[in-house]
């Protein structure tokens, strides 16, 4: 929520920006050259953007590894992580992980068979190019040929 005039002020960036004063039964437009000096009605004013950007939806990414790959993946996995962390503070990659041959017991080095990863984007060439764009894709340890995006739609999603 924005105060009415820090409103204002930002409504002239955009030719998509409406102001609105918010009242408990309805939203009166206001104009955006109406620049009242002192106002009363500050705290209730909201600001709604009228976008067209299309909608994101979710997609199941399986990315099975190349045998052989071990090394490859342990070698560049820090890139990995760190080329991750933008996908998930921009809200691109919302889940993901390494996919085992089996669970290691404690101290042993897992066997990794590929990746899962809950993507969002607009479409799945969008989130194929993020995963093209992947140093494990681009160093040769993700098989892309075999790679699946599945449109998905979470039902639950909780954190460890």
């Amino acid at each position: 929520m924005y105060t009415l005039t820090q409103a204002i002020q930002r409504a002239p960036a955009s030719p998509h920006v409406r102001l609105f004063l918010r009242a408990p039964s309805k939203s009166i437009p206001l104009s955006p050259l109406y620049r009242p000096a002192n106002s009363f009605i500050s705290s209730s004013l909201h600001l709604r953007t009228m976008s067209s950007a299309p909608a994101k939806h979710e997609f199941l990414c399986i990315l099975p590894d190349f045998p052989g790959a071990q090394e490859k993946r342990l070698a560049v996995r820090p890139d990995h992580l760190a080329g991750v962390k933008p996908l998930v503070e921009a809200g691109s990659v919302v889940s993901g992980g390494a996919m085992l041959a089996s669970h290691p017991a404690e101290g042993e080095v897992p066997s990794f068979k590929g990746s899962m990863l809950l993507a969002v984007a607009e479409n799945e060439a969008a989130v194929r190019a993020i995963l093209e764009n992947d140093i494990y894709a681009r160093s040769g340890v993700w098989d892309m040929e075999k790679a699946q995006v599945i449109p998905f739609k979470s039902a639950v999603r909780t954190q460890l």
